[in-house]
């Protein structure tokens, strides 16, 4: 019988896990009226075996047996991970924030899978909200959403699965112990025979020539980055076990009239937006920003080019092939434009400087190191108490998209805190918009409504400036 064995990245991700740090990401969709709850659990049974790990929980192992697995859930029970909930009349954006903000500071039972779904009727509009919350154990596969299979590209017809037989699932037996011990055993050899293989591979000198200048000198500049630390902010705080959560979003054309004026790409005008934003909640506090830069994390994918979600445009998180790179974020005052020409420079240089690839062999050292070891490679990626903002923006599919034939309006996701920083902003384009998920620590970001007005301002600013005649492509120089 096959083990279904953790990768080293999920693993970490488990044992980083505390009631302060929760490793779950997920998103808010927000749908036109008419969605039900009944709806959405019928179009999960005839679906749920094309999500993957929807009824598999994590099983742990001790130490001679190796990494958790996966096995099927026996007692798997959908209404457990379907919830149905309603805001109080009139269900407006604060209290569903507020609702969600709740939501995301529970941790997950990981007696059972891990994921849950809520449908919240009652928003303004009669319009209905799709809330899903996924622990990074099982949402950093290759295929982004795990939970993209419930949408369909056309309006599907509710009545035509109706009578449809669903056959019955039957959960398969753990693998004995034996098996467990032998596939770990069998893991660890092969991981010995590929370090014996990337030895010798080294002492080719012309492997060494061609590699090992740059891939040494970008790791390490960027363990230089990482180990300086960053500056000190309101931002960064011992976190609580409480968030924030709030929503933002724009015209996508907005951002696109912004990079045809000036140049770069849609995620230079996104950060540049963030840091414009961050430095105005700053100074709106009463705090001095003159000269200041905190850093960022930027999740970067190292084995594709465009890294993109599925299903509701969810921001793709850090997991296998995703690391972590640190970026300036210039939050002083200063002409918009500027901003944007500057954090060209600095993201133009980071590809360069080949950091990502330097990122992703520090990732793959820790399948050849112990649990531990796991989790510190884990830690240093993340960059715990190493950046002030953590920001993740991915493109989502910009056709509308349907579940059990109800229209998909807005898609909002949301990236995990981690280390001392109180900030996570997660990003995504759907349908001819920008969505930004913002979460927040409860005690730290307890104006996170106010940043995003000032997320508003800065795409505004930047947009007027864009439109401007005088407004054009310039040279960074």
């Amino acid at each position: 019988m096959a083990v279904d064995r953790l990768s080293v990245l999920d693993s970490s991700f488990l044992n980083l896990e505390t009631t302060a740090h929760h490793m779950h990401v997920g998103g808010l969709g927000v749908f036109e009226p008419g969605l039900r709850y009944a709806d959405v659990v019928r179009v999960l049974r005839e679906r749920i075996d094309r999500i993957p790990k929807a009824r598999k929980r994590v099983v742990f192992n001790n130490p001679v047996a190796g990494r958790p697995i996966w096995v099927d859930d026996p007692d798997f029970d959908l209404s457990y991970h379907v919830r149905h909930a309603a805001l109080p009349s009139p269900g407006d954006r604060g209290q569903l924030g507020e609702f969600l903000s709740r939501l995301m500071s529970r941790r997950m039972d990981r007696d059972r899978p891990l994921w849950e779904i809520y449908v919240i009727d009652g928003l303004e509009g009669d319009r209905v909200c799709l809330f899903r919350k996924v622990h990074l154990a099982m949402a950093n596969g290759q295929d982004g959403d795990p939970f993209g299979p419930l949408l369909d590209e056309e309006p599907t017809d509710l009545t035509a699965g109706a009578g449809r037989f669903q056959p019955s699932w039957h959960p398969d037996r753990p693998p004995p112990q034996s098996a467990i011990v032998a596939d770990a055993m069998a893991e660890r050899v092969h991981r010995g025979q590929q370090a014996v293989l990337a030895v010798i591979e080294s002492i080719d000198p012309r492997v060494y020539l061609r590699n090992a200048a740059g891939v040494a000198g970008a790791a390490g500049g960027l363990i230089g980055r990482l180990t300086r630390g960053a500056p000190q902010s309101p931002l960064n705080r011992r976190l609580s076990q409480h968030r924030r959560f709030a929503t933002v979003e724009c015209e996508l054309e907005d951002l696109r009239d912004i990079r045809r004026a000036f140049g770069g790409n849609i995620n230079d005008v996104v950060v540049a937006v963030v840091g414009d934003a961050v430095g105005r909640l700053l100074r709106w506090r009463g705090h001095e920003t003159k000269d200041l830069d905190l850093k960022v994390m930027v999740p970067v994918r190292v084995d594709e080019p465009e890294p993109g979600p599925r299903g509701f445009g969810e921001a793709r998180t850090v997991g296998d092939g995703v690391v972590g790179v640190l970026a300036p974020l210039p939050v002083m005052q200063m002409d918009p434009v500027a901003r944007l020409y500057r954090i060209m420079g600095e993201m133009a240089g980071l590809k360069e400087s080949r950091q990502a690839v330097a990122a992703d062999q520090l990732v793959k050292l820790a399948g050849y190191a112990p649990p531990a070891l796991h989790a510190r490679a884990a830690r240093l990626v993340l960059a715990e108490e190493r950046y002030n903002v953590a920001l993740s923006n991915a493109p989502g599919p910009q056709e509308p998209r349907y579940l059990a034939g109800t229209l998909l309006e807005e898609s909002y996701p949301f990236i995990p805190l981690a280390g001392e920083s109180a900030l996570s902003i997660a990003v995504s384009s759907y349908a001819g918009r920008m969505h930004f998920g913002l979460l927040g620590d409860r005690d730290t970001l307890f104006d996170i409504e106010r940043l995003g007005d000032f997320i508003t301002e800065s795409i505004a600013d930047l947009h007027e400036a864009a439109t401007s005649p005088a407004a054009g492509p310039k040279s960074l120089s």
